[in-house]
């Protein structure tokens, strides 16, 4: 009997530690079910922060391009102005060169009437209409222009196929059009905008080496230019885009100190923060 009770016993023993590890087990087994449904939703939360991040770098990159292409426009626009100013004023010139030229047959060279005094450069003694050997020697044929008006026309001309080019989006001829400008005339009226547009059309290319050089040389060279902020933003784009880092961020933040509340000066300042974003 006693015998019988301790098998009893045993066996109920035997059963409820079965039972406690069962019923450990299966706590475990729900432990690690909640553990990874736990880390598959702080996964899922981490990639759906990094496609945020991913949108909002694009976003950005978006921003500045826009930005970009409004000061190119801008840019482009003050160069119409210029241009078109320049024109008007040479046809001016012209026009008055012309009206005096053609006055100057119909009078056969004499002096309008009414004037009291001899126009300036005649010699006492000679003549009025008369000219010298040496004032016809000097003087250009009637309907031909002088060395300075090739010149300006010329430097006008070259110029603005350069310029043409670069808005139609031929880089390559753009690039070789405001070299040879600045071959031609590299002390010209427009040196300094053929310099930085240079900088851009190489900058599309992708010759950011190139580009670098060029965008130095109107800061160092022409320092006044309103090109100036422009072309030392764009030296810390080049060196951005060559992985240059470090340059890049100490470039911009010049930028945008020595240019602070202007389109140049926030462009600067939205490159430096994309660059935080990126871990630059």
């Amino acid at each position: 009997m006693r015998s019988s009770r301790a098998t009893t016993k045993r066996a109920a023993a035997l059963v409820a530690t079965v039972l406690v590890a069962w019923s450990a087990g299966a706590h475990a087994a729900a432990s690690n079910k909640e553990l990874e449904a736990r880390a598959n939703e702080m996964d899922a939360r981490l990639m759906a922060v990094e496609r945020a991040n991913e949108t909002l770098v694009e976003l950005q990159q978006q921003i500045e391009t826009a930005r970009q292409d409004i000061r190119a426009l801008r840019g482009q626009i003050e160069e119409a102005r210029h241009e078109l100013d320049g024109v008007r004023k040479q046809q001016r010139d012209l026009y008055s060169d012309l009206d005096r030229r053609l006055l100057m047959l119909e009078n056969n060279g004499v002096a309008a009437p009414g004037a009291v005094r001899p126009a300036a450069g005649v010699q006492p003694g000679v003549q009025p209409g008369v000219q010298t050997g040496a004032q016809v020697a000097a003087a250009p044929a009637a309907g031909q222009a002088s060395q300075d008006e090739i010149l300006a026309a010329d430097e006008t001309t070259v110029y603005g196929d350069a310029f043409a080019a670069l808005k139609a989006g031929r880089y390559p001829e753009a690039i070789s059009g405001f070299q040879l400008y600045l071959t031609k005339y590299p002390q010209g009226p427009r040196a300094d905008s053929a310099t930085y547009w240079l900088g851009e059309a190489q900058y599309v290319q992708r010759d950011y080496a190139s580009a670098i050089k060029s965008f130095y040389r109107v800061v160092t060279t022409y320092p006044n230019s309103r090109k100036a902020a422009d072309a030392l933003l764009k030296v810390g784009f080049c060196q951005y885009e060559l992985k240059s880092y470090r340059n890049a961020r100490a470039t911009l933040q010049k930028v945008a100190t020595t240019y602070p509340g202007t389109d140049t000066g926030r462009a600067a300042e939205e490159r430096l923060a994309k660059m935080d974003v990126e871990g630059r």
